[in-house]
């Protein structure tokens, strides 16, 4: 067995761009903690949820953003630092 069967990420730790790429879904996922314990995402009792064009609330704004920014980082990484083309 080879070292890349056993281990699937050790290709992307070991090119800068691929390490680039962890760092920065690293720095979402504690992005996203962060802003769900600042309380963010929470309405306070009694208050009205905060809107987004008018029907999409912080919690689904916050995901929506999330996802797309991992979708952006990967077609970055994917189609411009991939490293076996």
């Amino acid at each position: 067995m080879s070292i890349v069967y056993l281990y699937p990420m050790v290709e992307m730790t070991r090119h800068t761009a691929g390490r680039v790429y962890l760092i920065a879904l690293l720095l979402s996922v504690v992005g996203f903690i962060v802003l769900m314990a600042v309380g963010v995402t929470t309405t306070p009792a009694g208050a009205e949820p905060t809107l987004v064009f008018g029907w999409m609330t912080m919690p689904l704004v916050i995901g929506v953003g999330f996802v797309a920014y991992w979708l952006v980082a990967y077609i970055i990484y994917f189609f411009f630092f991939w490293p076996y083309r």
